[in-house]
């Protein structure tokens, strides 16, 4: 392939069409700058309103109204019923009433005895049977202790119905006890004691074993 020369012609050619392209251009932008300079600025008037206010209608005009008096007249034939004032004289006594004598009386408080009258076992019919089981929970305190049986004795009466009341402890020697020996005394039954085939009450001292 052959190389292409350019002549000098063209060099002045194409040096002049850049010349005038870039001159083109400049010119161009000095336009746009000159015509943006000279666009108008838009001006914001703010003028003073004086606002005048309306005064308030007036009231209509008053009416006057004549006012006629009719004179009204009532005839009554006779005299009428005449009232007779009564004077009614306003005393009252109160008298204050005697107050009656109060007298402090002291209470007397009377003791609760229980009646522990009853037969002895020699003197009844025959003696009483128990009828409930013995079931004596031995303490656990006292079986650490090595203690395995322990005697007891009880006061005890039984009334006709052959319930059983305790009147008081002969010999307990452990206060482990207590509790069961009420316990006791409230579940157990008996029979009826008898004097001459009557239910009576009857009152003994009851010794009792309990062992663990």
């Amino acid at each position: 392939m052959k190389a292409k020369f350019i002549t000098p012609l063209q060099k002045n050619l194409l040096a002049s069409i850049a010349s005038l392209t870039i001159l083109a251009f400049a010119l161009l932008f000095f336009w746009l700058g000159h015509s943006i300079k000279q666009a108008p600025v838009p001006k914001v008037i703010i003028r003073e309103v004086t606002l005048i206010t309306t005064p308030p209608p007036s009231p209509p005009p008053a009416v006057q109204k004549t006012v006629i008096d009719t004179p009204i007249s009532i005839q009554v034939q006779g005299a009428g019923p005449v009232m007779q004032m009564i004077d009614i004289a306003q005393k009252i006594t109160i008298t204050k009433p005697d107050m009656p004598p109060i007298v402090m009386t002291e209470s007397k408080w009377q003791t609760l005895e229980i009646n522990w009258d009853a037969f002895e076992l020699n003197e009844l019919d025959g003696l009483p049977t128990l009828l409930t089981p013995l079931a004596i929970k031995f303490p656990k305190s006292l079986r650490r202790q090595g203690i395995k049986s322990v005697l007891v004795k009880l006061e005890v009466m039984i009334d006709e119905q052959g319930r059983l009341s305790l009147i008081k402890l002969v010999e307990n020697p452990y206060r482990e006890l207590n509790s069961e020996i009420q316990r006791l005394i409230r579940v157990s039954r008996f029979t009826a004691p008898k004097k001459d085939n009557s239910p009576v009450r009857a009152r003994f001292v009851w010794p009792l074993e309990i062992k663990s």
